[in-house]
């Protein structure tokens, strides 16, 4: 495949080839065997050249000794482990040897991880090389210490473009494979979307055993529509077993000492996250188990390395983990206890709502005590909690909801007390994570955005105190909260550095309120901070810069600061305005001079960040851009409907009006019917980017995955392109798309229902050792799964997988009935099978045999064998016939025909091939019924 219509029969890009030649210059050939000279070296003495200055030999040695060990150490640190070549930049001595043009190695336009990715616009047979070039020497790798070539493709504007792979060793070109696709999750380079490549260069056709250079080559002659993009390359082992996209579940497992139900999924770089959520169990002891709280959470750093969040150790809060409930009481006249006691102190109930491949719904229920009426009995009351924790695949943030039903807080058997009698604020979701994986590290930053953003301004590396600098002057749109700590990730094995947590809104600040504690009637009013730095002086005199803690409009750590004093507490909560809870009428005190109810129920939904403070953007400003883009949305359905009101909250039976029209804030979707199981709906993105959305599709009564999925035209595969799961108990399709949405043009449909069974499925045997099957092909079917078996009782085993619909079985036996059935596959869809086929490789004189045509005893006796042969298929011993040495020109009788119809009846019968044949004059009378060619023709069709 890399040969081409070059003079001479050059090789592009190998030794011969002008491309190779004009490398070679940099790097002069030597001949010592494993290395190539750098220039102006030679590499069997390691003493200069002439033209550099004459070394001593006792120089020379040195230098000799001190290369051997360095290329010692090199080769001991490949061996075995993981070797990066490609992130953001070429590593671990690769250098670019690319060849032909056009070719980027600092591309910002597409980036699977990092900044950066590599581009090329196939333009001619040009090439991405790498080659292994160490300190200026170019040294061999060894395929047995690491075999596995992993790197990411993207289409970027376009799909299918041609790559083919080689590898070079010592300058000699190796087995060349004639296309990337095979390796390649999904079959082929997707457009805009990235998929994994993994090869194992031990196998045909590398058959590596050394190489030292790497070639990715364009195999098209002409330019490609966009470009192509390749990131993190990497060599490396085997995986320990393949990892699967969908959603693993454990239930009662023991985290951190307590029963616990996790959640594993893989996030938007295919990489796995887990959380483990603490049983809220009432007949568990109280031991922060309670409350419906994350307790663990673990995900994949840029380093490779795995960073658990768990539970702190901090008094008070700190063991409870985080997601719990907890209100703060504005105003009362007495209280029968703590105001705001801590939800992880109270038992309730859970509920597996929805645990689907993909996705998962996880409830808790509580009833959490409010101890302080506005007035009345200073008693005790319940106020019920539901909270929904959201798990997706492809999406690295877990979506945190929560439903107060403020109309039914009461005390015992009494009714509940109505409105107004509560003053409450909201700082769910509240709790501590080891946001670093250890908790030790000063936090250096606590930021959140109201209306503005408040962002502190110390310097990198120093711990945020009270006393910080700040600015609170940049407009914001959608609510959140975060704490970081910043530098690089720092040594192993905690790599506690370069960690962020944070809580964004799925809704902006004008539809759902949130940072609260201003309520200018109880002095915590400090909306005067807004629109100033700390230069502006608003503290007053002796008072810190940063608002005093207690006010701050989002709790977070501020308690836990002091003039010079930072802190390694990562607490973190979310606040709503007081009144929220409970008043018919509260002040959203946010500038607009609103009001908002807080009565009869309040409802809103949270995404839970956690994440590496240095990615760009930090993984909380990507997910609030990611809600700034879903306010821009507008839908034009062709077949289908756009959902413009649900679910006021999760576990509410009250509506409200979705906005924008389509968008489901509670569990952050996007938000269709279908019609009649179909889907076909343009989106479009007036502003920013959709990253990844989640879909969900009611009125989806198939209760199996979409036959076809298609984005832009183009048809999506299953499990890679998208991840699907059918909630059948809402009747809902729920998908997260692998793709990100810009622009006016997003064109979505969706067939329902699963892939449909081939149709028109035939075997037929071609020879007597060749059998060929054929089917129609099926809508959103990647490939189709061939299965045979020549017994029916020992079953049948997977003969092939491939993407066409016609397949030739070689190097059969003849004079045997072998069974085939075919199936439809995209990724982990797959549909039923086709009904049994059988193919008798046996030739058949006369054939087609035609009516007038004289009856044979050789048409007879090859029937019998025939006949036989499909009998063995079916597990049944031969058949005896009737005058079993039928000599030529002997008279054919009726029993004969008789036989074979009885026999072939019984084999067919048993395999399950249905319904039964219906021969021509049935019965066959001796002496009666004249034997014709169409006799034998019906027997002859029931084998082949």
């Amino acid at each position: 495949p890399f040969q081409g219509a070059c003079t001479n029969d050059v090789v592009r890009g190998l030794p011969g080839s002008p491309q190779f030649e004009a490398a070679s210059a940099v790097h002069p050939t030597s001949d010592i065997g494993d290395s190539r000279a750098v220039a102006g070296y030679d590499v069997e003495t390691m003493t200069t050249t002439p033209h550099e200055a004459t070394a001593s030999r006792a120089s020379a040695r040195s230098i000799r000794w001190a290369w051997f060990f360095a290329l010692a150490l090199l080769a001991a640190s490949v061996q075995a482990q993981t070797l990066t070549i490609y992130d953001d930049a070429l590593a671990n001595g690769f250098a670019n040897f690319s060849f032909g043009g056009n070719s980027d190695f600092a591309s910002t336009v597409q980036h699977h991880t990092g900044t950066k990715s590599i581009s090329i616009l196939g333009q001619n047979f040009n090439a991405l090389s790498f080659e292994h070039f160490p300190a200026g020497v170019v040294t061999l790798l060894h395929a047995a210490d690491a075999p596995i070539l992993r790197f990411w493709v993207n289409g970027g504007t376009s799909s299918g473009q041609q790559f083919a792979i080689s590898l070079q060793a010592n300058g000699v070109a190796g087995t060349a494979a004639g296309s990337l696709d095979p390796y390649i999750n999904g079959g082929s380079i997707g457009l805009g979307v990235w998929r994994e490549v993994t090869i194992d260069l031990r196998l045909p056709p590398f058959n590596a055993v050394d190489f030292d250079r790497i070639d990715i080559q364009s195999d098209q002659a002409g330019v490609d529509a966009g470009a192509t993009y390749f990131d993190d390359m990497v060599l490396g082992q085997p995986a320990p077993a393949a990892p699967t996209s969908t959603i693993q579940y454990g239930q009662g497992v023991t985290v951190s000492g307590m029963a616990s139900e996790t959640f594993t999924w893989q996030d938007s770089l295919g990489h796995p996250r887990s959380a483990a959520l603490a049983y809220n169990d009432p007949a568990v002891p109280f031991n922060g188990a309670h409350g419906g709280a994350l307790r663990e959470y673990k995900f994949q750093l840029s380093n490779g390395q795995t960073r658990t969040a768990g539970v702190t150790t901090y008094p008070n809060a700190g063991y409870g983990g985080f997601g719990y409930v907890t209100l703060h009481s504005s105003r009362f006249v007495g209280c029968n206890g703590d105001d705001s006691p801590l939800g992880m102190g109270f038992s309730g109930t859970w509920e597996r709502v929805f645990e689907g491949r993909h996705h998962a719904i996880f409830r808790f229920r509580q009833s959490y005590p409010r101890n302080c009426p506005t007035s009345g009995p200073v008693i005790t009351r319940f106020l019920p909690v539901t909270i929904d924790w959201v798990f997706s695949t492809a999406h690295d943030n877990p979506l945190w909801a929560v439903t107060y039903d403020v109309d039914q807080i009461s005390e015992g058997g009494n009714p509940p007390v109505g409105p107004n009698m509560y003053f409450d604020d909201s700082r769910a979701p509240y709790g501590e994570l080891n946001i670093d994986g250890e908790g030790f590290e000063s936090i250096n930053g606590t930021s959140w955005g109201d209306r503005y953003k408040f962002i502190p301004t110390n310097a990198v590396g120093t711990g945020m105190t009270l006393n910080s600098p700040w600015t609170w002057n940049t407009p914001n749109t959608v609510p959140f909260v975060k704490e970081w700590i910043d530098g690089a990730l720092g040594a192993g094995p905690a790599y506690n550095r370069d960690a962020t947590m944070g809580i964004v809104l799925t809704q902006t600040m004008s539809q759902q309120d949130a940072g609260g504690a201003r309520d200018p009637g109880i002095g915590s009013d400090i909306t005067a901070y807004w629109t100033k730095t700390d230069a502006d002086n608003v503290h007053t005199a002796g008072a810190f810069k940063v608002p005093d803690g207690n006010n701050w409009p989002y709790q977070a750590n501020g308690n836990n600061l002091g003039a010079a004093i930072d802190s390694n507490n990562a607490r973190l909560t979310w606040k709503t305005q007081f009144g929220f809870i409970g008043q018919t009428s509260y002040s959203l005190n946010d500038g607009t001079g609103l009001t908002a109810p807080g009565y009869p129920k309040k409802s809103y939904s949270t995404y839970i960040v956690l994440g590496q403070h240095s990615t760009s953007p930090d993984p909380i400003d990507a997910q609030m851009a990611h809600v700034v883009a879903v306010q821009s949305l507008t839908f034009t359905p062709t077949i289908g409907s756009v959902v413009t009101a649900g679910p006021a909250g999760n576990a509410r039976a009250d509506n409200v009006t979705y906005a924008p029209a389509g968008y489901n804030h509670v569990y952050g979707a996007l938000a269709f019917n279908a019609a009649s199981n179909n889907l076909d709906m343009n989106i479009n993105v007036g502003a920013g980017t959709l990253k990844k959305p989640l879909i969900i599709v009611g009125n989806y009564t198939a209760g199996a995955d979409p036959q076809v999925v298609k984005l832009a035209a183009v048809i999506l595969v299953a499990d890679v392109d998208y991840f699907a799961s059918v909630r059948v108990s809402a009747n809902e399709l729920w998908i997260t798309l692998n793709r990100d949405l810009t622009g006016p043009t997003n064109r979505l449909e969706i067939t329902g229902g699963g892939l449909s069974t081939p149709t028109n499925f035939v075997a037929a045997a071609t020879s007597t050792s060749q059998v060929t099957v054929s089917w129609t092909a099926v809508a959103g079917a990647l490939t189709y799964e061939i299965q045979r078996s020549a017994n029916i009782n020992t079953g049948f085993t997977s003969l092939t997988t491939i993407p066409g619909t016609t397949y030739s079985d070689n190097a059969l036996t003849a004079n045997t009935t072998y069974l085939y059935k075919v199936r439809a596959i995209n990724g982990a869809t797959v549909s039923g099978f086709t009904a049994i086929d059988p193919a008798t490789t046996i030739l058949f004189t006369d054939d087609p045999l035609n009516a007038g045509v004289l009856i044979k005893a050789i048409h007879v006796t090859q029937l019998r064998t025939a006949v036989n042969a499909m009998r063995a298929a079916a597990g049944l011993g031969a058949q005896a016939f009737t005058d079993p040495a039928l000599a030529a020109g002997s008279p054919i009788k009726a029993s004969h025909i008789s036989e074979l119809r009885s026999a072939l009846d019984q084999a067919r019968s048993t395999i399950g091939l249905l319904p039964l044949l219906v021969y021509v004059d049935q019965p066959i009378t001796a002496t009666v019924t004249t034997i014709k060619a169409v006799h034998v023709t019906d027997l002859r069709n029931g084998v082949k």
